[in-house]
C-alpha cells in the first residue's frame, strides 16, 4: 500500500511501526460554532482511511483532540455574555452529534485540551530545560524557533524568507518574531490554570504535541489534517516533539485538500461556507458523503 507522505513529498510504501497496528491522530475542531462542510471533509477523508485500514487487517488506535480552549472560544463568549466553558461544551456535544449523523466513528481516545493542562506543562518545562523555549517578563512561554536545526521539515520553508510583521505576529515579549507560545499568561476574566510560569493557558500549537505523546507515545504512524495546518500548525507539532523527546512526532503525515467554493477555499473567515447541521438537515448522510468522495 503506498501513501503520499507530505513531509517527504513522495508516495511511499505504508510500514507500520509495530507490525499490523496503526497508530493515528487527526486534528479535531476548535470548538465555538457549528463546523462547516469544508471542516467535515476532512473528517470524512480521515474515517475512510482509518474503515480502509481496519478492513485490510490492523488493529488501529485513533485518537481526535477537542480543542475547548482559545482565543475564538473566549471571544464568543464574550459576545453571547456566557463563560467559555459553556461555549465550548456546547459546541463539543454539537460536533459529536454531527458526526454521529454524518455516520462518521467516534475516536479511541477523544481528549480535551482543558483537561490535559499537566502533560502540557510537562512538555514545555522540558522544552525549556533543554533549551528550547524560556519564559518572558510578562508570563507567556516562548518555543525558540532557531533552536530548532530541523525548523522547516515538514513545510519546506525557510525562516530567513519569511518577514516578521507580514505571517508572523510582532511582539515585543519574543527574543525572535518567529518564536510562538506555549504558555499565554492569563488576561483579566479568561480562563487560566496555575504553572510555574504563572496563571495562563496553553498555546494552539501546545495541546496536540502533548496529548499525542501522553495517549499514542511518539513517533505515531500518521498524524493527519486538512492543507491548512501544515504551517505553522504542524510544523509547530513536530518541532516540539524533536526538541522536548529526540523523536519526530509522526512517521507519516496525510493531510487533506481544501473544499472549494467558487475557486476559493471554503472558510468562515470568508463566509463562503455551509454548516454541515445545515446540509444534513436537507440531504440524506450517505449522499453527503459520496459526493465528497467522488473528488481526490
Amino acid at each position: 500500500m503506498l501513501v503520499y507522505n507530505s513531509q517527504t513529498h513522495k508516495k511511499e510504501e505504508f510500514k507500520p511501526i509495530d507490525e499490523g497496528k496503526v497508530r493515528m491522530y487527526v486534528c479535531g475542531p476548535t470548538v465555538y460554532d457549528q463546523i462547516h462542510i469544508g471542516n467535515a471533509r476532512t473528517f470524512l477523508s480521515f474515517d475512510v482511511i482509518r474503515r480502509y485500514l481496519q478492513y485490510k487487517g490492523y488493529e488501529v488506535t485513533f485518537a481526535q483532540n477537542l480543542t475547548d480552549v482559545d482565543d475564538k472560544i473566549i471571544n464568543r463568549a464574550n459576545e453571547e455574555g456566557r463563560t467559555a466553558a459553556e461555549v465550548a461544551e456546547e459546541y463539543s456535544n454539537a460536533f459529536i452529534e454531527q458526526m454521529h449523523r454524518f455516520g462518521i466513528l467516534d475516536p479511541d481516545i477523544r481528549p480535551r485540551a482543558t483537561r490535559e493542562i499537566e502533560a502540557m506543562q510537562q512538555m514545555i518545562q522540558t522544552l525549556i530545560e533543554k533549551g528550547h523555549a524560556y519564559a518572558a517578563d510578562n508570563g507567556d512561554v516562548y518555543f525558540s524557533v532557531r533552536s530548532d536545526h530541523n525548523y522547516g521539515i515538514l513545510s519546506g520553508r525557510e525562516l530567513d524568507q519569511l518577514r516578521a510583521g507580514e505571517r508572523v505576529e510582532v511582539n515585543d515579549q519574543k527574543r525572535d518574531p518567529f518564536d510562538f507560545a506555549l504558555w499565554k499568561a492569563a488576561k483579566p476574566g479568561e480562563p487560566s490554570w496555575p504553572s510555574p510560569w504563572g496563571d495562563g493557558r496553553p498555546g494552539w500549537h501546545t495541546e496536540c504535541c502533548a496529548m499525542i505523546h501522553r495517549y499514542l507515545g511518539t513517533p505515531i504512524d500518521i498524524h493527519g489534517g486538512g492543507q491548512d495546518l501544515v504551517f505553522p500548525h504542524h510544523e509547530n507539532e513536530t518541532a516540539q516533539a524533536m526538541c522536548a523527546w529526540g523523536r519526530p512526532l509522526a512517521n507519516v503525515w496525510m493531510h487533506t485538500g481544501m473544499l472549494r467554493v467558487n475557486g476559493e477555499k471554503m472558510s468562515k473567515s470568508l463566509g463562503n461556507f455551509f454548516t454541515l447541521k445545515e446540509i444534513l438537515d436537507k440531504y440524506p448522510a450517505d449522499a453527503v458523503r459520496l459526493l465528497m468522495l467522488q473528488t481526490h
